[in-house]
């Protein structure tokens, strides 16, 4: 499937050795506020995207019952949205060429066999509404950075409680005869972490960073500016991957500015606070491992992998994961200041050394 916070100064107080005065510990959590509140990308005017509530469509059909008729209407209804969703997602695929009388029998049978599902969603969608405005904000302040950002539209769904818990794709309107893009998500995933039937799903252990509902907006930016970017950053050593990955978590920061950037990308506040007090001795860790250039994807895949914790040679048992990407965050924050430029000019395909000599990062002082 297809799948900007500048840097205050004064703060890069970093030491190259783990030495800090009471004073420092004392502020440091002020100073993390300021670094937080500078000047960032300008704020627009909320854009009003299209909803497609999914979830009520599927539920329509569970009480009524699902035909041939039914299965072609929502074809040609929904589109390349309805054929992601039914054969990535449902992987009705891996049924063969079957006529839509089977594919309405089979998806009747799901819908009764996930009959609670739908009335455990929209109670809790009905409660928490705050994603959607979250999610037009987020997506003007892209298209006023990057002015050649197309339109969108939303979509919910159900996936299973797969991994499939969002998808990004893009698709010509046959009216507008532009491109449009589909920011499409799993209601069921993002029901908060108390939510009780997690605890009896097959989920990875850090799956509780990822499912709060105030997470669905930053999530689907995150992962369509990952998908339109990728093309024109090809990966081919640890800088190149930390250069990108830096870049998606900074311009998720910046497009969401009123928010804690723990919040938007699943850390606990004591975490960001240990990898923003620990940022010279992580990049003084890559460099003593001389691990920056390499190109064997398993000298480094720790750093970039989703879980809890960093695990392996040279950091410490409480290191948070993804400290790759926090530290290519900080490479384009310092980019970006020192550069005095935006979103746009940040996603202009740059050699990755260029990128970081450019950015004159060093924590190391």
């Amino acid at each position: 499937m297809p799948k900007e916070v500048f840097l205050c100064s004064f703060i890069r107080f970093m030491q190259k050795n783990n030495n800090r005065s009471i004073l420092d510990i004392a502020i440091y959590p002020l100073l993390l506020v300021i670094l937080f509140s500078c000047t960032q990308e300008k704020q627009a005017k909320p854009t009003n995207l299209a909803y497609n509530d999914f979830v009520s469509q599927l539920d329509s059909l569970r009480m009524r019952g699902c035909s041939a008729k039914d299965i072609d209407e929502m074809r040609k209804k929904h589109g390349r949205f309805f054929s992601l969703w039914m054969y990535e997602v449902m992987d009705f695929g891996r049924f063969g060429p079957i006529s839509d009388t089977a594919r309405a029998q089979y998806l009747q049978y799901w819908l009764m066999q996930n009959q609670p599902v739908f009335g455990v969603v929209k109670a809790h969608y009905t409660k928490y509404t705050d994603w959607k405005p979250a999610l037009e904000q987020a997506w003007a302040n892209l298209q006023l950075s990057i002015p050649s950002t197309p339109n969108a539209q939303i979509y919910s769904y159900l996936s299973q409680f797969s991994n499939y818990n969002t998808f990004v794709d893009t698709v010509v309107n046959p009216k507008t005869k532009k491109t449009e893009v589909i920011l499409a998500f799993s209601e069921e995933m993002f029901l908060n972490d108390t939510f009780p039937a997690y605890a009896l799903l097959d989920m990875p252990p850090f799956f509780n960073r990822y499912n709060n509902s105030d997470q669905i907006a930053s999530q689907l930016i995150w992962n369509y500016l990952k998908m339109h970017h990728e093309p024109s950053h090809l990966r081919n050593n640890m800088l190149d991957e930390m250069v990108f990955q830096g870049k998606l978590w900074y311009s998720v920061l910046q497009l969401f500015p009123k928010r804690n950037p723990w919040e938007l990308l699943g850390y606990e506040k004591a975490e960001w606070e240990w990898m923003m007090r620990e940022e010279g001795q992580i990049w003084k860790h890559y460099l003593d491992k001389q691990i920056l250039f390499s190109t064997k994807f398993n000298d480094y895949k720790r750093y970039f992998a989703f879980g809890n914790k960093t695990f392996g040679g040279g950091v410490p048992e409480d290191c948070p994961p993804l400290i790759g990407n926090f530290i290519g965050m900080r490479i384009a924050q310092a980019y970006a200041e020192k550069n005095q430029v935006g979103l746009a000019q940040i996603w202009q395909p740059t050699k990755s050394n260029v990128f970081l000599q450019a950015s004159t990062y060093n924590p190391i002082k």
